[in-house]
């Protein structure tokens, strides 16, 4: 060879960091290691201005020895840069060949130096020794490529020749690749061949991996081929590329010796296979004779089977109940023809579906729900079921009962639902019908009650006052005559009243109530009211508020006197201690809003649902007098009108009424 070898002692490589968490030594010893600011790195290095991944540093074997150097190259595996570079002794640069004493400097921050030393127990004692005695120790190790190259080596152009042979011959590859001159010279070995057949560079042509292949391949006219090698009981599958142009043999070494044993044992397998296959084919043509008849029974069990079965499906088909299978799961096996022709779904389409395909979700759960009960209690049980038809819900008598298999366990639920909402209607017709006698027997005793208290006092002082007036006429002075004819005329004059609440709530009960909207000055009207009730009382203040003009409201003069009338009569009434009645009339588009608010008794919110009933009193009134009449009244001649009413209330803090009716009626 043109370059004598010097030494054949194992070089390491050592890296020496100083950043901000201090001096370390690094051995280096991954065929290409990551440098940077990021975790992940190989060499991780601690400062801002380094790059996350800021050079990488590649292994590079030197030929025709077993040993390499490193290079460093500024940047990441993709080709891109670091942003603040590397300086290699003083020098900026992209890509460098390191040697023995070179100091690096990453972004201007972070100093390394590196080292190289053949002898093994010099590493250990630095790698080992404290940061502060490293110095020392490195400078007394010596440059150990000056004895393993020769003077005459051109060491670029080797590392040059090694750089484009790393691009064939990947040093990360995990099999061993070997090439070879035609003379049988070792030019390269990957790391992995060089641990996996160390002896292979001694060895030479004599070694398993080498022997009889120069001779194969100047025998064999193909550039390419492929031979298995035993060695060192291990079976090895060697891919051999001849290259003409540079006459070299390349070989790509693969362990197969799992792969093999798996060979191995897979033609014992099969042929233990074939073996099996044989006894068992025979025995198969016995059991085929005995399939053949079972066959010819089973088609005749099937036939019948089958018979049965369509004679069962006439009987469902026929039957005007709905008839339904379902397995445990909830899925439909089988319905009848009415089920179908109800549901307007054909038998394919129900097959495998649930209540939760079919049927909304509330109706789906509620079917669902009556499922489980029957898995449940293992027996038939009844529910009313409700289902939605084209005419409207329709309500079905629902009998469900498990079905049982041979082993006496539950396979499905099998549901008989009969239609009876006619039943249901009539039911509820005699319901509704017995709940309005009702109403009206306890309207009639509210009636009575009403009627011989509200009667009994106004009757019992006319009584009083003619019987005064017939026997002591004489006796008494003008002023008391005109005081017992007045208590006469009001008691009429109540008991008249009374008769016309009760004519009237009756036509509106008939719907007999007639409306008659004529235009109002409203304002005015409500003034004349206000003054009006003013009169009856002196504890009390009604105070009228308006803004509006309500130039064309278009009211019924009479049944707006009914409203407001008995809302503002019933502002004093229930408020015995006196105090103001606010009257508020507000104008909202084409609305008027009527607001009468009281300080008096109240009304109990267990009351307040049945105010507007007629005969209704709340439970609070105590002795005040009243008929139940006057809410009712205020009601029907609000929905006349086509308005609404509201109420809000607090015992002993007072009653707000809210009407609110539309101007244009």
């Amino acid at each position: 060879m043109k370059n004598a070898i010097k030494s054949e002692q194992q070089i390491q490589h050592l890296l020496v960091v100083e950043d901000k968490q201090g001096k370390r030594v690094i051995k280096l010893e991954d065929s290409t290691c990551s440098i940077g600011r990021d975790s992940t790195n190989s060499i991780v290095l601690h400062s801002k201005l380094v790059s996350r991944q800021h050079a990488i540093l590649l292994r590079i074997a030197i030929p025709e020895t077993a040993s390499y150097l490193f290079r460093i190259i500024d940047g990441n595996l993709q080709g891109d840069r670091s942003t603040n570079g590397i300086i290699i002794n003083e020098q900026r640069c992209f890509s460098h060949d390191l040697k023995h004493g070179d100091v690096i400097v990453f972004a201007g921050d972070v100093e390394a130096k590196y080292y190289a030393s053949s002898s093994l127990s010099d590493v250990d004692l630095v790698t080992s020794s404290k940061a502060d005695e490293v110095s020392d120790l490195l400078s007394n190790l010596s440059n150990p490529f000056q004895t393993l190259i020769g003077v005459d080596i051109e060491f670029e152009n080797s590392i040059e020749s090694a750089l484009v042979r790393l691009a064939s011959f990947p040093e990360l590859l995990s099999n061993p690749i070997i090439e070879i001159t035609l003379d049988g010279t070792i030019t390269y070995l990957n790391p992995a061949a060089t641990v996996q057949f160390p002896g292979l560079r001694e060895a030479q042509l004599q070694h398993p991996m080498l022997a009889g292949l120069v001779a194969q391949v100047q025998n064999n006219k193909a550039k390419f081929f492929i031979r298995e090698v035993k060695y060192s009981e291990r079976v090895f599958e060697q891919s051999i590329h001849y290259i003409a142009e540079s006459d070299l043999i390349r070989s790509y070494v693969v362990d197969v010796t799992e792969r093999k044993q798996i060979e191995t044992a897979l033609k014992q397998a099969h042929d233990e296979l074939e073996s099996r296959v044989a006894q068992r084919t025979a025995q198969l043509n016995e059991v085929n004779k005995e399939l053949r008849n079972e066959i010819v029974e089973r088609q005749r069990v099937e036939q019948a089977l089958r018979a049965s079965e369509q004679q069962l499906q006439a009987i469902l088909d026929n039957s005007t109940a709905l008839i339904s299978v379902k397995n445990t799961q909830g899925q439909y096996i089988l319905v009848n023809q009415w089920y179908k022709t109800v549901f307007q779904i054909s038998k394919e389409d129900v097959k495998g579906k649930t209540d939760y395909d079919l049927f909304p979700k509330a109706m789906a759960e509620i079917y669902q729900v009556n499922d489980q009960r029957v898995l449940e209690a293992q027996a038939a049980l009844e529910s009313e079921e409700v289902f939605h038809q084209d005419d409207g819900f329709h309500t079905y008598l629902s009998i469900k009962f498990p079905l049982y298999d041979a082993d006496e366990s539950i396979y499905a639920i099998c549901g008989i639902s009969t239609d009876i909402t006619k039943r249901k209607r009539a039911e509820e017709s005699i319901l509704k019908a017995l709940e309005k006698e009702r109403e009206l027997g306890e309207l009639k005793s509210r009636f009575v009650t009403m009627a011989s208290h509200e009667f009994r006092t106004p009757l019992a002082t006319i009584l009083s006052s003619t019987e005064i007036l017939e026997r002591y006429n004489h006796k008494l002075s003008q002023e008391k005559k005109v005081e017992h004819f007045q208590r006469i005329q009001s008691s009429v004059k109540h008991t008249t009243d009374l008769l016309n609440d009760v004519l009237l709530i009756g036509k509106a009960e008939a719907g007999k109530l007639e409306f008659q909207p004529i235009p109002l000055e409203l304002v005015k009207f409500c003034h004349d009211l206000v003054e009006e009730i003013q009169l009856t009382t002196s504890s009390h203040k009604i105070t009228f508020c308006t803004q509006e003009q309500f130039v064309n409201a278009c009211l019924d003069k009479k049944l707006l006197r009914q409203i407001l009338s008995n809302l503002l009569s019933n502002a004093i009434k229930y408020s015995p201690q006196g105090g103001i009645v606010h009257f508020d009339l507000i104008g909202k588009q084409d609305l008027a809003i009527f607001r009468i608010q009281d300080e008096g008794i109240g009304i109990p919110v267990g009351d307040q649902t049945k105010l507007f009933d007629a005969f209704h009193r709340a439970s609070n009134v105590g002795n005040i007098s009243g008929t139940g009449l006057g809410l009712a009244i205020v009601k029907k001649s609000v929905g006349l009108h086509n308005g609404s009413i509201f109420v809000e209330s607090e015992v002993e803090v007072g009653t707000i009424f809210v009407v609110t009716l539309p101007l244009n009626n």
